[in-house]
């Protein structure tokens, strides 16, 4: 990656205490410079290991940029806009400075979510072609930026040419465990009058009046049979066939669905027994495709799932060697992240997520954290942050400054908004030009998007998008930030900040202890001999407390949701306006 324009760190250090992130001059490599208070000059260098610790971005390719002038985003689109997202260049700051992507679903597909795969090992149509997604990966690798895919594999398509085959065999009139019958096999197929009532949801077999077939999340979708040899023998293709083609890793659908209702979201003995399987087999084909460029990787092609359930859960399915998403802690306006900026107390945020991260490493010393406000089968995060542009910008720098993966779903970086059906939730990427592109068919939100696109966001030194863009660039200065080990802090009845489980052993009623215990999320990450202090204000109001155990950090970069916010570190004592984020470091 291009360097360019970097001071040295102590240097950096130096500077960005004396003045604060917020007030670093101005300088652009690209015309239509901004103001100088929008986007400031690096006057850093980034740290970024090459390992699977990265701030990722969602993207549903559909709505994000059109590159063939059809109205529908596309692979060439989003590489016609990349720089928006990482430009190669460490010293400018107009890019948000991602280093992760993940695509929902871009193979072949009749929906327009992609959710039911046709082929694994196409492009769609309206995407492009292989020769896009090809490029897409070179333009990615010369900016650092490693790509993770949506992979598919408790239903197909009932296009898929394996269903297909398997329906022709129940009209001929096969029964499911004939050995000829060898494509209802990689489904679940039955041969009876009436369909079971055992939770499944059965459907009938086109052409048939006995056959049956489980189709828990539509018609459309057949669950496929996990289990089945030929099945697994296909996916181990699959998996090597686009690691091969430069992808990293991959986003898994529905885990807890592989061998159950969707609703089933227990950790079954059959589902850990293939997502284990699947796993190992990656981190295996992903050693042997990366392992030479990037030695002393823990594990290779580290996925990550989607386990909707609740913390204990989410826990359980790091047995299987994959991340899964934080579903604890997002997508709620009352709890999680967004509940401490909505005002639960933030201190218990912080010791939960600890309590969390202690559980998971001691599965794996590989695992990581999946930390995001919402995704695209959820309410938008602007909206459960009631479209507060402070509290929007607070719960940022909140999830992205925690340990693991923060994943950034398209938009949430201008406040976009989109609720109720799906569509809704995947609508298209606000430019502010004509970059532009249609909503998915069936959308019909009637709410406004009022906080400003990318042109006019770009501008503003107070927007959305410049705080997200400032709160990266802390990630990519300190490592420690994303692989460190937390340690949570609370204040005490004394107003002193110390060890959050010592003021709380239960880990819990710390704003009955201190009040400010609401408002203050404090806490330390530890890397490589490397610590980070990391303190929050959530509030609205300046709030002092003493930490004499911190007396020997000092302020290295400071956040701001609110202009004209301070933060000041002295003899042991310090003192956050609302709104503010102070990250310390000592000078050693």
């Amino acid at each position: 990656m291009k360097l360019k324009k970097i001071i040295s760190l102590l240097t950096s250090i130096s500077a960005v205490a004396a003045i604060g992130l917020s007030s670093i001059a101005c300088g652009d490599k690209k015309t239509n410079t901004p103001p100088e208070d929008a986007t400031p000059v690096n006057t850093y260098e980034y740290n970024i290991p090459q390992d699977y610790c990265r701030t990722y971005y969602e993207i549903f390719v559909h709505s994000f940029a059109d590159g063939n002038g059809d109205g529908i985003g596309d692979l060439q689109g989003l590489i016609d806009n990349l720089d928006y997202l990482n430009d190669g260049d460490d010293s400018t700051t107009t890019d948000l400075g991602i280093n992760g992507i993940w695509l929902m679903p871009i193979h072949q597909s009749s929906s327009y979510h992609k959710y039911n795969v046709d082929d694994y090992y196409s492009i769609d149509m309206q995407y492009g072609t292989m020769n896009d997604f090809e490029a897409l990966i070179a333009a990615c690798d010369e900016r650092g930026i490693w790509v993770q895919i949506d992979l598919v594999l408790n239903h197909s398509s009932n296009q898929h040419d394996w269903f297909k085959a398997a329906v022709e065999e129940a009209q001929f009139g096969l029964e499911p465990d004939d050995p000829a019958a060898e494509n209802m096999q990689k489904y679940t197929f039955i041969h009876q009058e009436t369909a079971p009532y055992d939770g499944m949801t059965w459907r009938r077999v086109p052409g048939t009046t006995d056959y049956w077939y489980i189709g828990n999340f539509s018609e459309e979708m057949p669950d496929i049979n996990l289990a089945n040899q030929e099945v697994r023998d296909e996916i181990e293709k699959i998996v090597e066939f686009w690691l091969k083609k430069g992808v990293r890793s991959f986003r898994l659908d529905a885990v807890p669905s592989a061998f159950g209702t969707p609703s089933n979201a227990a950790y079954s003995a059959a589902n850990a027994e293939f997502w284990t399987w699947f796993n190992e087999m990656c981190a295996e084909k992903g050693e042997e495709v990366y392992g030479e460029r990037y030695p002393g990787i823990s594990q290779y092609c580290y996925n990550v799932g989607e386990v909707w359930s609740s913390t204990p859960t989410v826990v359980q399915y790091y047995n299987t060697k994959m991340s899964c998403f934080n579903y604890g802690f997002a997508t709620q306006p009352d709890s999680g992240f967004c509940g401490v900026i909505n005002g639960k107390s933030a201190a218990t945020l912080v010791s939960n997520i600890e309590d969390m991260q202690s559980e998971i490493l001691e599965i794996s010393d590989a695992a990581l954290l999946s930390n995001f406000l919402s995704g695209h089968d959820n309410d938008r995060s602007a909206a459960l942050l009631r479209s507060d542009v402070a509290k929007i910008k607070m719960g940022a720098s909140l999830y992205m400054l925690m340990p693991g993966n923060p994943y950034i779903y398209y938009g949430e970086e201008i406040g976009a908004k989109g609720s109720g059906r799906d569509e809704n939730k995947r609508m298209h990427f606000n430019w502010g030009d004509s970059r532009n592109v249609s909503d998915p068919s069936g959308a019909n939100y009637s709410g406004t998007q009022d906080l400003g696109t990318v042109i006019s966001q770009t501008t503003d030194a107070n927007s959305i998008l410049t705080y997200y863009r400032r709160t990266i660039k802390m990630r990519n200065r300190f490592p420690e930030i994303g692989r460190g080990v937390i340690d949570a802090l609370a204040l005490d009845g004394d107003g002193v900040l110390g060890d959050a489980k010592e003021i709380a052993p239960s880990g819990s009623g710390y704003p009955t202890i201190n009040e400010n215990n609401r408002y203050i999320a404090a806490y330390t990450l530890t890397w490589n001999n490397e610590t980070i202090f990391i303190v929050h204000n959530v509030g609205t109001e300046r709030i002092s407390f003493d930490a004499p155990g911190y007396a020997n950090y000092k302020i290295v970069g400071e956040l701001h949701a609110v202009g004209g916010g301070s933060a000041t570190f002295a003899n042991g004592r310090m003192t956050l306006d609302g709104g503010t984020v102070a990250l310390l470091k000592t000078e050693a």
